[in-house]
């Protein structure tokens, strides 16, 4: 099994999705570099394979100037020297916000892959407001899921709901385009103004 840490994750969806600006830098100058070009405030993500939950150890932060980003990057490099984490680097991305739904897919013993639509963000796991299909799904499909959810009463009337629908197809293609992968999360897939961007990812390869 290969696992995809969300900056592999998010380059291999980078063919198919709009993904949210980031760099995976290897120091603090680096970082510095980026918030300068895309402006404050950022956030910073300990990227590494043994740290795929980052909320649950702490390894995400915002930051908004240039002495908060010191000080948190140095504690995020704290973080992964404690825990002895294999790091690839911090990775450096714009903040935005927005709606925030899931989508993810995996691959079920018993029905093969199946594909999940849901409200996203940190409350995920606690308010369980997904719905469920077989792959493949055509667009009627993606669409009666969304409807089935909560979180498609805050999302119907978004200028750009048929992107959303259109993100879900586009991880039907790839489940079937690519049958090795055995889960795919996007958690947050935001929806705002600028359209509908991955904020974060991870993928399991068999």
């Amino acid at each position: 099994m290969k696992i995809y840490n969300e900056y592999h994750a998010e380059k291999f969806l980078s063919k198919y999705l709009n993904i949210n600006k980031s760099t995976l830098t290897k120091n603090v100058k680096e970082a510095l570099e980026f918030a300068k070009k895309h402006k404050y405030p950022i956030d910073l993500k300990i990227i590494s394979d043994q740290a795929l939950h980052k909320s649950m150890i702490n390894g995400v932060r915002i930051v908004n100037n240039n002495d908060e980003l010191i000080k948190n990057y140095e504690e995020l490099l704290k973080i992964s020297k404690s825990r002895k984490l294999k790091l690839d680097g911090i990775m450096a991305q714009t903040y935005i916000t927005g709606k925030e739904v899931i989508i993810g897919a995996k691959k079920d013993e018993t029905f093969g892959h199946v594909i999940l639509f849901g409200g996203g963000g940190i409350f995920t796991e606690v308010l369980k407001d997904f719905s469920l299909r077989i792959i493949p799904i055509n667009e009627k499909d993606a669409v009666e899921m969304i409807k089935e959810t909560k979180v498609y009463e805050l999302i119907k009337n978004e200028k750009n709901f048929k992107q959303v629908v259109n993100c879900v197809l586009k991880i039907n293609d790839i489940i079937l385009k690519n049958p090795e992968i055995l889960e795919l999360d996007i958690n947050p897939l935001i929806l705002n103004d600028k359209g509908v961007l991955v904020v974060d990812a991870r993928m399991l390869m068999d």
